[in-house]
């Protein structure tokens, strides 16, 4: 199995936001020197959730204080974008990096980032589409290209740099319908699947993605899915829920109010940390053995890549570090050979 870390640097009550990114950088760095294989932040706007409102931007820093781990965006909210400008930084990114960019895309969930920056949310999906179309053709031109769309329009657009990777760092996609699925079996597009689903509807969701990839044509080896899961690891399964427990539902509770910030009749989104069961059917706090276990239980259903959410916001930064080390040296030589 490949573990990643995923962050959203939220800014608790009381807490400096200095500190709480030196924190997190300082978290991700040593993800990178303890053998994890990657980082991924995610974007916010306007709200303690998280304070990473460019996660590009940050990810170019870290290109320059990492060596190995891959860096990710979980997600980019693309319909807040334009289209030109997002490819020439995930570019810059890919190329700072040397092509260790995953680029995360999304169409995003919360009203009120959308009301902040102007956009109707009830246009997201048309956005998406566009802005993600405009991405490709200008990644795949080898000159200047022009665009008259619905929302976007350009004349003799050729982005630079162009990405290190060719031709273009791989595209992952948070969707879990079915729709969204057959869009990424047919691209070859990787999948983003969310925190806060029991193994049940975990497995619901990979046999619809395997179910797509056989409907374009692929067996279920060509599935390439990162599932995202909060996690603590602790010496004892008790100590660990004590840690974990308490700021880990404060953190949802406060996605949960941003999400449902609404107008009357308007249109909000499904959270990624929306849970439908137990916390204990879902998020990974115990022992590094409990931990193991619940990693093999996701492994059976054939995902084999899973980003470990562990920097929750009021969960003090000593108590994620000793969790990172006790993962990497008790859990990480483990999943390896899953």
């Amino acid at each position: 199995m490949q573990i990643g870390l995923f962050h959203s640097v939220q800014w608790p009550e009381g807490s400096d936001q200095s500190d709480r990114y030196a924190q997190a950088l300082t978290q991700a760095c040593h993800a990178d020197a303890l053998g994890f294989d990657s980082v991924w932040l995610t974007e916010h706007h306007f709200s303690r959730h998280g304070i990473v409102s460019d996660s590009l931007m940050v990810l170019a820093h870290l290109a320059a204080r990492t060596t190995t781990v891959r860096l990710g965006t979980a997600v980019s909210v693309l319909p807040l974008h334009h289209p030109l400008r997002f490819a020439e930084a995930a570019a810059t990114v890919d190329q700072l990096s040397q092509g260790r960019l995953d680029l995360g895309i999304g169409r995003g969930y919360q009203p009120g980032e959308f009301r902040g920056f102007g956009v109707d949310i009830a246009e997201k999906h048309a956005r998406f589409d566009e802005a993600l179309d405009v991405i490709r053709t200008v990644w795949a031109a080898d000159g200047p290209v022009s665009h008259s769309g619905r929302y976007f329009s350009f004349t003799d657009a050729a982005p630079q740099p162009r990405p290190y990777q060719q031709p273009h760092p791989p595209l992952w996609v948070a969707t879990d319908s079915p729709d969204g699925l057959a869009a990424c079996a047919a691209q070859d597009w990787g999948v983003l699947l969310p925190q806060g689903t029991s193994l049940t509807v975990t497995a619901g969701q990979m046999k619809r993605y395997v179910d797509a990839l056989a409907g374009a044509g692929h067996g279920p080896e060509r599935a390439r899915v990162h599932l995202a899961r909060a996690a603590y690891v602790a010496p004892t399964d008790e100590q660990a829920w004590a840690d974990a427990e308490g700021p880990y539902k404060a953190f949802l509770g406060y996605a949960d109010k941003l999400r449902r910030a609404t107008d009357a009749g308007g249109e909000s989104g499904r959270s990624p940390f929306d849970l439908d069961a137990d916390l204990r059917s879902s998020a990974l706090f115990g022992s590094p053995d409990t931990v193991i276990a619940g990693l093999a239980a996701i492994r059976e259903l054939g995902i084999d890549r899973v980003m470990l959410f562990m920097h929750m916001g009021e969960l003090p930064h000593h108590k994620i570090m000793s969790s990172l080390e006790l993962f990497a040296r008790e859990v990480l030589p483990v999943v390896r050979e899953m």
